[in-house]
């Protein structure tokens, strides 16, 4: 297992600083202020009335408009990055060139072969976390713990859907996902990229490696260029099929962020279903387990960023080392290149 020197913080606590006052930012910001290891130093954002609003609401001293000042005035051991993917790169590059550690929302760049140089330019010099955090939560980790415990013996199938509503207008003519991260309206690369890769880095956690045999897109929203509902089939190399489907479109769904995923696992021995019941493990040896899905929201975060500070300051890996998100990323790259869009 590959070590690194452990950061020793000047004054005893990690000095973070985040770039990024949007929507995704308090959720960040609330994992952030529960470490006492963590001395949170500043927010940046070019919006400064929201940088303000987020640094009193989680009493921060500073705020900046402009990263590069906040790097410079700072002495930041850390910078979370919570922007959206197209500054993500020039990011991580100014503060790699200032020695500070970085965790990066993901994607973390817009294409696979960013992301590949990008890593290769900044290994050695500082650490870099990409921060996906579904696999966080907690029954996902349940699910692993039962898949490698051999409770449903071996993988046969799985399918995995999404259904939420947030890209439809509303009665206000506005769209859910796009208030809270307006960005969404202008990606070519929508629904694949930017929610499916979840669902995908969670896959993988789950099933182990795994590769992409088929894919189709769908646009229907004509003043979006993004995708907005997608079916991605895949394999474990034990030739297991995986069923990845979901829309953002779907009338009748919710629009809430909070995953909204039903995933089912078949095994030789018994079955495994997450819904908005709860996890149920079905066969011989049955168990049942509430899910507050509201919570394990928030506790993906939270645990996300806990693992980035522990293994800053113990020098362990971290579970989503770039070298571990570039597979993520290769499927997405993989399903587009597969993928045919009708319109």
């Amino acid at each position: 297992m590959t070590t690194f020197d452990p950061v020793r913080p000047a004054g005893g606590r990690l000095r973070v600083a985040i770039v990024g006052a949007g929507d995704i930012s308090q959720y960040h910001l609330a994992a952030w202020r529960k470490l006492a290891a963590v001395e949170l130093c500043a927010v940046c954002d070019l919006d400064e009335t929201r940088a303000r609003a987020r640094a009193e609401a989680f009493r921060i001293p500073h705020v900046y408009t402009n990263v590069t000042a906040m790097l410079a005035d700072e002495r930041l051991d850390a910078l979370d990055i919570a922007t959206w993917r197209e500054t993500h790169a020039a990011l991580i590059r100014l503060a790699a060139d200032r020695g500070v550690h970085v965790l990066c929302q993901k994607p973390l760049t817009p294409a696979l072969a960013q992301a590949e140089a990008l890593a290769r330019e900044v290994a050695g010099r500082v650490r870099l976390m990409v921060h996906e955090n579904r696999r966080f939560a907690p029954h996902f980790r349940t699910i692993r713990r039962w898949i490698e415990e051999g409770r449903i013996g071996e993988v046969r199938q799985c399918v995995m859907t999404m259904h939420r509503s947030a890209f439809l207008k509303g009665a206000d003519g506005k769209r859910a996902a796009v208030e809270r991260a307006p960005y969404m309206a202008r990606e070519p690369r929508l629904l694949i990229a930017e929610v499916f890769i979840h669902q995908l880095d969670v896959l993988r956690f789950l099933l182990g490696p795994l590769l992409v045999v088929a894919a189709r897109k769908r646009h229907t929203e004509p003043d979006m260029p993004g995708e907005t509902l997608a079916t991605i089939l895949l394999e474990t190399s034990n030739h297991a099929p995986v069923v990845l489907a979901g829309s953002m479109v779907a009338p009748g769904y919710g629009t809430a962020a909070l995953p909204a995923d039903r995933l089912e696992i078949i095994g030789a021995r018994a079955s495994i279903v997450l819904d908005e019941n709860g996890l149920e493990l079905r066969g011989p040896d049955p168990e049942r387990q509430p899910v507050d899905f509201k919570a394990a929201y928030q506790l993906c975060f939270d645990r996300a960023i806990a693992q980035f500070v522990q293994c800053l300051l113990t020098g362990s890996p971290f579970e989503t080392e770039v070298a571990d998100n570039l597979e993520t990323l290769r499927l997405v790259e993989d399903a587009y290149a597969l993928s045919s869009a009708a319109r």
